[in-house]
């Protein structure tokens, strides 16, 4: 009775000892096609896409395919989820993008998916619907990040897009009429050019490889970017933000769907004497000036920062992931896609992305030095209080 009792124990502990459950349901007799479940899977620095048609685990065996005995749903099991990123996507995998009409780029968002999330490291549970009527052949339900889901809702036209958003640096607006030139990064050869519409977004299919990105507007200062369309041939979003012309120092965060919050860092010499720093809720007046100009608390950004008023001594600058503040050791700031643009005497003087997979809530980005050159930092450390980011 006893080995019996064992037995059920030891069963019933297997079947949840997984960090993440993740169930995605839809209608299949509302898709032309067939639809699919993928995680993006970045770890140790790879990235593959486990698809819910195959029956097949991660190359680490740390995700597996949990066989589903109903049509329109598939089933993934994450055992380990601690400094790993997945991306949830349900994509209409066999409609061919080329012949697409109208109401096939509708056929998703009307299949009604859903995807469920168990996590068993949080004790939660969450569920997030496709919404309605957006056109589109690729939907991304959300992320387990680092251990933690981040809950959002994206529509994609296709597979293999690249789509960016352009916003005002100083006041968040959307930005139109921006050029977008895309190059190649091992030929140089421009691959695709064009202009954001009215809502600042701009979308290009793209074949696999790593590209540089160049934006240009007339009253703007000029600004760069670079990404890559990776092996699992799924969207790449990105948010970036043009400063209009300037000549005093102006530094840029943008950053992606998760954290929620992210905060601009700034501290150096108060030209009326001692030393200053400053964030959101510590918006000092500087020579009679808020350098603060933007602060974002729903992601994305941007979050501007300009020195009106240079003083001599050294500006450090950091950036605190002010949503995981309570969280040490984690990876999710890594995660987020943040990207500093520092501009200076009326054009781009230097422009960060932060280092993937590395552990802490703060990326100490760099530090502008008495004689004005940039020097870059580029660390990452934790610190739960937002007056002691910077050290």
């Amino acid at each position: 009775m006893t080995k019996a009792i064992l037995l059920i124990l030891t069963l019933a502990v297997s079947l949840f000892a997984y960090d993440f459950k993740v169930t995605v349901k839809w209608d299949e007799m509302a898709v032309n096609g067939e639809a699919e479940a993928i995680l993006q899977y970045y770890h140790d620095g790879h990235i593959e896409a486990v698809r819910g048609n195959m029956n097949k685990p991660s190359t680490d065996g740390n995700v597996r395919v949990n066989k589903t005995f109903s049509g329109g749903s598939q089933e993934f099991i994450i055992e380990h989820a601690a400094g790993k990123l997945f991306n949830i996507w349900v994509v209409n995998a066999l409609m061919d993008e080329d012949f697409a009409g109208d109401e096939d780029y509708l056929m998703l968002s009307e299949s009604k998916a859903v995807v469920w999330v168990e996590d068993n490291v949080n004790q939660q549970t969450y569920q997030v619907a496709i919404p309605e009527k957006p056109p589109g052949l690729a939907f991304r339900g959300g992320a387990i990040v680092d251990a933690v889901f981040y809950s959002f809702a994206e529509m994609f036209k296709t597979q293999r897009l690249y789509k960016v958003e352009m916003v005002h640096a100083l006041t968040g607006e959307k930005l139109a009429g921006v050029n977008i030139v895309i190059k190649n990064k091992a030929t140089g050869e421009t691959v695709a050019m064009g202009q954001t519409d009215a809502n600042g977004i701009f979308s290009q299919k793209m074949d696999y490889g790593s590209y540089d990105v160049l934006f240009t507007k007339k009253g703007f200062l000029s600004g760069k970017h670079e990404f890559k369309m990776d092996i699992t041939e799924l969207p790449v979003r990105m948010n970036f933000a043009l400063t209009p012309e300037v000549k005093e120092y102006r530094i840029v965060l943008t950053w992606g769907a998760f954290p929620k919050d992210l905060d601009a860092h700034l501290a150096g010499p108060n030209p009326d004497g001692g030393n200053f720093h400053i964030w959101w809720r510590n918006k000092t007046m500087i020579g009679g000036r808020n350098f603060l100009d933007v602060d974002d608390q729903n992601a994305y950004g941007p979050e501007t920062i300009t020195i009106y008023k240079p003083a001599k001594g050294t500006y450090h600058y950091a950036v605190h992931n002010f949503s995981g503040r309570g969280r040490r050791g984690k990876k999710d700031l890594s995660f987020s896609g943040a990207h500093v643009d520092v501009y200076a005497n009326g054009r781009l003087m230097a422009d960060y992305d932060i280092p993937m997979g590395q552990k802490g809530n703060v990326w100490y980005v760099f530090d502008i030095l008495a004689d004005q050159s940039i020097v870059t930092r580029n660390r990452m450390y934790d610190s739960v209080q937002s007056a002691s980011v910077i050290r």
